[in-house]
């Protein structure tokens, strides 16, 4: 017993020392240094923890994507084309896939404009604008060149590493405060979502009041009738209250207030993209998003699984929000260090912050709340409400 009892005291503190202690060491930062087509030949790509050269990290992983593409390039120039057009082009855009590697922001000089139209609450799939504020919107984007990022679907762009570091980029679709929820600092936000808790707790204990229950008090003895009238009406009235305050609930952080991660703890374990994590550092800076003056807040964390740096871009402007999630991460098993990871980060992290900034919606036609939407003083118990609610919901995402 006594030995049992002594490994699940000491099983906490082994899980902890799992986490990677790479963050727990003040570091002289080197930041100055561009990545701009010079590759130094001798990278020393594992520096001490006590002098962090990001620079040479960036460097080192654009002499490995350049010596990847230059294998890919002696290939190409040596295969059979139809025409010299045809082997022309291929060796055009392998040049500039070096050049790329060696400069990861001529991605977005290589890339080209497109306009999506498709973001349109009447088409299949796209109901769920309207709960976003949009009936409609175009979105302008500079589309990478393909040999650093590829599209892989759902709003999703994703580079890979030569040595295992995915990098993906998230578009999230912007959303419109059509419900014209308040803004508020962080504490208010926690006393706001407490207060929200207790009335949904008596909600959720409470049926609609029925008239006919008010027949009899406590003691059993009947009520008076206006006795019993006003105490009807009184309870109905609280009842009722409890439902719009509830219907009416919302509120939202300004970026400004995401970007402090005043919810985040440093050096704990935290629940973050989806998941139970420990965050090693936070972080923020201001940056544009959608061309707007906003902020880019980071998480550095891991998990059982993973290794990560969250870059989250937000900007608001109008009552319309634009969010960005940047994900650089290396399973857990691998020899990725986090010292790679931030490599990675800087070696791309001025053509991501570009291709951010341009992006922009025009056009846009925004939703009102729906006269559909189930409201709770219509219903006589909760679960009836959660029952219409439900089916309502699901129209969205038809």
């Amino acid at each position: 017993m006594n030995k049992l009892l002594l490994i699940l005291l000491i099983t906490p503190f082994i899980s902890l020392g799992q986490y990677s202690n790479y963050y727990n060491i003040k570091a002289n930062i080197n930041k100055n240094v561009n990545v701009s087509g010079y590759i130094t030949q001798n990278v020393n790509v594992r520096n001490t923890v006590t002098t962090i050269d990001y620079g040479a990290l960036a460097n080192a992983n654009a002499k490995r994507e350049a010596n990847k593409i230059l294998q890919q390039k002696i290939a190409i120039e040596q295969a059979q084309y139809n025409d010299e057009k045809e082997r022309s082009d291929a060796i055009l855009n392998t040049n500039r896939a070096i050049e790329i590697a060696e400069n990861p922001i001529k991605a977005h000089t290589y890339g080209y404009p497109y306009r999506f139209k498709g973001y349109n609450s009447s088409i299949k799939g796209m109901r769920f604008l309207k709960l976003k504020g949009f009936i409609s919107f175009e979105e302008t984007m500079q589309v990478p060149h393909n040999s650093l990022f590829e599209n892989v679907g759902g709003g999703r762009w994703e580079n890979i590493s030569t040595d295992g570091i995915t990098t993906e980029l998230e578009f999230e679709s912007s959303k419109y405060n059509y419900r014209n929820f308040p803004y508020l600092d962080f504490e208010q936000g926690q006393k706001y979502f407490a207060r929200a808790q207790i009335l949904t707790e008596f909600y959720l204990s409470h049926d609609k009041p029925k008239k006919r229950d008010y027949k009899k008090n406590k003691d059993g003895k009947p009520f008076y009738k206006k006795h019993k009238i006003y105490l009807y009406k009184k309870d109905l009235e609280r009842y009722y209250q409890v439902c719009d305050s509830l219907d009416n609930y919302g509120y939202l952080y300004s970026p400004k207030t995401n970007s402090k991660l005043q919810h985040i703890e440093e050096k704990a374990m935290n629940y973050f993209d989806g998941d139970s994590t420990y965050c090693h550092k936070k972080e923020s800076v201001k940056r544009l998003v959608y061309g707007h003056k906003g902020f880019r807040y980071t998480m550095i964390w891991e998990d059982d699984y993973e290794k990560c740096i969250t870059d989250t871009y937000e900007s608001s402007i109008g009552g319309m929000t634009f969010f960005v999630k940047v994900r650089y991460k290396a399973d857990k098993w691998s020899n990725i260090t986090f010292e790679d990871l931030e490599g990675r980060r800087f070696y791309l992290s001025k053509f991501v912050d570009k291709t951010i900034a341009k992006r922009s919606i025009k056009n846009q036609v925004y939703a009102t709340e729906d006269s559909f939407k189930p409201k709770r003083r219509s219903y006589s118990n909760s679960e009836d409400y959660i029952i219409a609610y439900e089916s309502w919901y699901k129209k969205f995402s038809l």
